[in-house]
């Protein structure tokens, strides 16, 4: 009966709190799932290079956004790690959104990323993308991400390869 309590606590909290999804302003927390990309592409003394390899990815999110006229603003924060090899990625975004109707938000993100695992000169650039947002009761929310990674090149007499990412990701946003 006591490991129904923290649930159903919770599930009434979500429900009680104000509607975090109507106007899409204020701290928030999260957490994503989904699929990982890492595209290596280049030449080697041995010969040309281009692998891609896939892995299953989860992250944590935490932001704040605040209503500016009819758009979203915000910054959000994530943390995450790949389910093969352990390896962990971690940025930051600025994030602008348009608001569909008084639940739902479609947005784009520019920032930085950084991602553990790769050679010293690497792992570390520009990341953009955007997603979809909507109100699945109260303060939770549920989201649709896609994100696109560029990590870098090495660049040695006769190696150059160039390091670049995809993640796509669902997960529930909580509004506090």
């Amino acid at each position: 009966m006591n490991r129904f309590l923290l649930p159903l606590a919770l599930l009434g909290f979500a429900a009680s709190a104000p509607a975090f999804a109507e106007d899409f302003e204020g701290p928030y927390a999260g957490a994503q799932a989904g699929v990982a990309l890492l595209h290596v592409e280049g030449s080697i003394l041995t010969g040309p290079v281009d692998r891609t390899d896939e892995t299953g990815y989860g992250a944590a999110v935490l932001g704040y956004r605040m209503k500016a006229g009819g758009v979203v603003l915000g910054v959000e924060g994530d943390a995450g790690v790949h389910v093969d090899g352990g390896d962990a990625r971690y940025g930051v975004s600025a994030i602008a959104g348009l608001p569909i109707g008084s639940n739902s938000l479609v947005y784009g993100r520019v920032g930085y990323a950084w991602h553990e695992g790769l050679p010293a000169d690497v792992g570390k650039g520009l990341t953009f993308g955007g997603g979809f947002e909507t109100r699945l009761t109260g303060a939770v929310n549920v989201r649709l991400d896609y994100k696109y990674l560029d990590l870098g090149e090495t660049n040695f007499p006769d190696n150059t390869l160039s390091y670049t990412g995809h993640e796509v990701t669902a997960g529930f946003i909580v509004g506090f």
